[in-house]
């Protein structure tokens, strides 16, 4: 068993008679990691992180945490902290009392809800608010109570279910910032998401989930330079002219298809190969002393691989 993954699950299928809401999923997250889950409405995104949690017991296939099968072993879920189909927390309560009742439920020490608690509230910004009854709360008010709770007890490992959804853009940025926030104290996130710049954001690795079916999975840069079918578009603005020779250069380069120069500062290279042959082009560019001012990258992004993939027929 490989000690490096904190979440793989091997042929989920779910099925409601005749229905397949999802089939054969795999998904294996790495310790440390950041995956983001994407796909149109009705793709299966909610089905297969409620089978992952276990929330919703798959009809097939196998689910294990750090290792341990959540199906045979009931604490395989204690390191792990989810917000599925953002729950409404009780109107009654406040974030205070809330924190309260699940750090009791996770058999927190009074001492240890009321740290944690605030550390928090304050991370998502709501420890001003700790009293006030979330009745009276916006959307996104309450969405951050929600998150607050999922990361209460310092889990090892993440799963959000579409956290900023219905968000408006000042509660998204907040958001992200919490869950970039992670990334510095060495968590694992599996997140779903319609919002593609969420994952070219906040997250290194991509499955791609369409009629319950994985039509792509691994790291986002290269699976886009992998789906690219015309290759991109690299437009470098220069502080200074790039001499014929470095054009030269570069045009010789493995995945470089032209070079051309548009004006006195500004030259276009057309790419076509790998990331590390995308590396080697900037590295050539940058050695040329013109002094690079911008890079401009266009055609391949998750968004045109996202559109290839989940298109009607694909």
């Amino acid at each position: 068993m490989d000690s490096g993954i904190a979440i793989e699950a091997e042929g989920l299928t779910k099925t409601y008679g005749d229905f397949v809401a999802i089939s054969n999923v795999n998904l294996t997250v790495r310790k440390g990691e950041f995956m983001g889950l994407v796909g149109p409405n009705g793709a299966g995104k909610s089905t297969t992180l409620k089978a992952v949690t276990g929330l919703l017991a798959p009809t097939s296939g196998t689910v294990r945490i750090s290792g341990v099968d959540i199906k045979d072993h009931r604490h395989a879920m204690e390191h792990v902290g989810c917000i599925i189909e953002t729950p409404e927390p009780y109107p009654g309560f406040t974030p205070g009392e809330i924190l309260d009742y699940i750090g009791r439920m996770y058999g927190m020490d009074k001492r240890e809800i009321a740290i944690r608690g605030r550390d928090v509230l304050e991370e998502v910004k709501m420890w001003e608010w700790r009293n006030k009854p979330i009745s009276g709360f916006s959307k996104g008010m309450r969405q951050r109570v929600v998150l607050a709770q999922a990361l209460l007890p310092n889990p090892e490992i993440i799963i959000l279910d579409e956290p900023t959804s219905g968000l408006d853009p000042r509660g998204m940025v907040e958001t992200r910032k919490v869950l970039q926030n992670l990334k510095t104290k060495d968590r694992t996130l599996l997140i779903s998401t319609h919002i593609l710049s969420e994952v070219s954001e906040l997250c290194g690795s991509v499955t791609m989930i369409r009629d319950g079916k994985v039509v792509a999975s691994g790291d986002v840069s290269e699976l886009v330079h992998r789906s690219a079918k015309n290759g991109i578009t690299l437009t470098v603005g220069t502080l200074r002219p790039m001499s014929s020779e470095a054009l030269d250069g570069v045009s010789g380069l493995e995945g470089v298809k032209s070079v051309e120069r548009k004006g006195e500062n500004t030259v276009v290279i057309e790419f076509a190969g790998s990331p590390e042959q995308q590396a080697e082009v900037t590295r050539a560019v940058f050695e040329s002393g013109a002094g690079i001012l911008s890079m401009n990258e266009r055609g391949a992004t998750l968004e045109s691989m996202y559109m290839e993939l989940t298109e009607e027929g694909a």
